[in-house]
């Protein structure tokens, strides 16, 4: 869904911006507050899925605070955020940018580029809830692991064989063979290799396998 959540307070901007996206295919809900933003999107079943668009001078609640508000929801590489200002000030952008705001666009634009930015934007909230949702969902597979079977899993993945997992682990091996199994089953691998590319996939999300006390 091309969807482009734009909050701006001056109703007149608002409502030429909103009929020019559209134009261009965009399902774009526009809101006159950041306060006003904000409650719709707490109404929305999570994932939230779009663009942000914000005009950073407005009131009751700036642009950047809004912002801070979308990151405390912890919609952070999850959600792009692009600003638009007609001041042109600089500080601004680069504190907005180094929040991990995606771009900031001064006032007036070419429409042809904003359409441009907005499109690339939306590619990038694609890739990023992708990413999300595989986190999810290899947070979940770690967690159905018991601390052993973590432990297990990590010196699986690292090529030990069977009977050195064991005696680094103080077990029998055929207590590692059962331990072997249900990591296989848990993590829907059939072989140290594919275990490998898991674990590896695992750690690329910033996600630890091994318990705290063994971290």
């Amino acid at each position: 869904m091309n969807t482009i959540f734009l909050c701006d307070d001056d109703v007149g901007v608002s409502g030429a911006l909103s009929f020019l996206l559209r134009q261009y295919g965009f399902e774009v809900q526009a809101y006159s507050s950041g306060p006003a933003l904000l409650a719709a999107l707490d109404a929305l079943p999570p994932p939230v899925r779009g663009v942000f668009l914000l005009d950073v001078r407005m009131d009751p609640m700036s642009g950047p605070e809004v912002h801070e508000q979308l990151l405390q929801r912890g919609l952070r590489q999850r959600n792009p955020v692009i600003f638009l200002s007609g001041h042109g000030d600089i500080p601004m952008a680069v504190a907005a940018m180094a929040k991990g705001a995606l771009n900031f666009v001064e006032k007036p634009y070419a429409d042809d580029s904003l359409i441009a930015i907005l499109s690339d934007a939306l590619a990038q909230e694609a890739q990023w809830q992708a990413a999300a949702k595989r986190a999810e969902f290899l947070q979940s597979m770690v967690e159905s692991l018991t601390p052993q079977q973590r432990r297990v899993a990590v010196l699986v993945a690292a090529g030990d064989l069977n009977k050195v997992i064991a005696a680094k682990l103080g077990i029998s091996e055929r207590m590692v063979e059962v331990h072997r199994a249900k990591v296989f089953e848990k993590l829907g691998v059939d072989s140290a290799a594919a275990l490998a590319t898991t674990v590896a996939d695992i750690r690329a999300c910033g996600l630890e396998l091994l318990p705290p006390e063994a971290a």
